[in-house]
């Protein structure tokens, strides 16, 4: 399986990023390419020197860091000694990680599709490349058949793709003029820095009040509505419409669906994406939202588990319950989750619904399927959270809950952030292995398998299939 970014790295600061990637880079002054004549460095600082006359600063980029999945360290095999597989996908993931746009990733990881593409649409193409670079081809798929050509002209940067594999095969020459990778810093730096300017967690910066600390223990719910706003929400929504986009890809980011009447799949919710968004990444694992939870939890807060509920037009609700019994495999008794609103949420939309306080770590009757028992249900109060976008809600794992289905025709996304007890151990490599192997994503599923009804604690009041 991949190593999209070294464990060390997530949640730490701009510089010591760049400064584990200067050095990366610098490593590859030593390191063959792939059979050529030149070295991975001088091959990247050359073609990052073409891509520079174009004056589009992420096209440098990626032309820079093209190649960075056969630099840094993975446990992808080798092709045939003829670099990393998969090197393309590696590159992007770990540029994702680091903090990189989602463009400069998404050229990073097509840069092999336009070698595939080229190959299949200029006869010329093929009879110029290397032996290295022929030999790789094949292992990498061959030229394109016709559906996969339509569908790569049809895709986002179609061209800038085409421009990068120009430079990536005029950048092989022995003893060619390129810039030195000093001149390439200030870009590297300044593209980062741009990408992490909306300070998301503002609210969160200072203790909590104590009218708030009272709200807390009465009612197991903290609601701070509109907490996230200006940049720093267009920057959630940027994040959050980034990770819609992207493709499925096995033993990555974790994509779910539910299905409309007609059969069709829609969106439902994306989990595990931490490893692989840097901004994402700060903002869940921050020492402001991870200070506040540690305040509401008594001790210190280790983050357990990430996902996006999408909600979109149609989508179905969630029936009623408490977190705490899907939440309780590894011995952990007792999680807060915060829910940060990405749209308005309220009833009409599928808004969260809260039931009564049960008291402190209590968990209620339970249907069969885990879900909280209709008769307890219906006897319950149940209050509607009718929420601007960039609102903040800190709720414990026993307050029961659940949302109608989306009757608006606009999304209703919202980010659910669990937390557990640092005391009761970090859980989350071991919830997400756990999760991939018993309710995997459907890229990942085998066919004749019912993951439905294998899923159990991991597809609780869900309309997942």
């Amino acid at each position: 399986m991949m190593t999209p970014l070294p464990h060390a790295l997530i949640g730490t600061d701009i510089e010591t990023r760049f400064s584990w990637l200067m050095a990366q880079l610098k490593t590859a002054a030593k390191a063959d390419y792939i059979g050529e004549d030149v070295s991975q460095l001088d091959h990247a600082l050359q073609c990052a020197t073409l891509a520079k006359k174009h004056g589009d600063d992420e096209l440098t980029l990626a032309s820079l860091l093209h190649d960075i999945g056969h630099i840094v360290p993975s446990d992808e095999p080798s092709m045939e000694q003829l670099g990393t597989r998969n090197h393309e996908h590696i590159g992007s993931d770990t540029l994702l990680g680091l903090g990189f746009s989602p463009r400069v990733a998404r050229l990073v990881a097509g840069h092999v599709d336009a070698k595939r593409y080229l190959a299949s649409t200029r006869p010329g193409y093929l009879h110029n490349l290397s032996a290295a670079s022929s030999r790789t081809l094949e292992l990498q798929g061959g030229p394109m058949e016709k559906n996969e050509r339509l569908e790569f002209e049809n895709g986002p940067d179609h061209a800038s793709l085409v421009q990068l594999r120009g430079f990536d095969e005029g950048a092989k020459a022995l003893g060619a003029r390129f810039e030195p990778l000093a001149s390439f810093r200030p870009l590297i730096r300044s593209h980062m820095d741009a990408q992490a300017t909306h300070h998301v967690t503002a609210p969160l910066e200072t203790g909590l009040s104590e009218t708030q600390l009272t709200e807390w223990k009465q009612n197991q719910v903290l609601v701070m509505p509109a907490a996230i706003q200006g940049d720093a929400l267009n920057a959630l929504l940027a994040w959050t419409q980034d990770l819609a986009d992207r493709p499925e890809q096995a033993g990555r980011w974790m994509k779910y669906f539910e299905r409309t009447p007609d059969d069709d799949r829609l969106l439902c919710r994306i989990e595990n994406f931490v490893p692989f968004h840097a901004g994402m990444d700060a903002l869940l694992r921050g020492p402001e939202i991870l200070a506040r939870v540690s305040e509401l939890m008594g001790e210190r807060a280790v983050i357990f588990k990430e996902k996006i509920n999408f909600k979109l037009p149609g989508g179905s609700g969630f029936a009623a319950h408490q977190d705490a019994p899907a939440f309780d495999a590894f011995g952990q008794r007792y999680h807060i989750t915060v829910l940060i609103t990405v749209d308005p949420s309220d009833t009409h939309n599928g808004g969260l619904e809260f039931g009564e306080t049960t008291g402190g770590q209590h968990v209620l009757a339970q249907n069969p399927d885990g879900t909280v028992a209709n008769s307890v249900e219906e006897q319950m109060q149940w209050t509607a959270m009718d929420l601007p976008a960039g609102s903040i809600v800190f709720f414990d794992s026993y307050i029961p809950h659940r949302s109608p289905r989306n009757e608006s025709n606009n999304p209703r996304r919202s980010l659910y952030i669990t937390y557990s007890r640092a005391s009761e151990g970090d859980c989350r490599e071991r919830y997400y292995a756990d999760k991939r192997n018993t309710f995997p994503p459907e890229i990942e599923r085998e066919p004749g398998i019912d993951y439905a009804k294998k899923a159990g604690r991991y597809n609780l009041a869900n309309p997942i299939r």
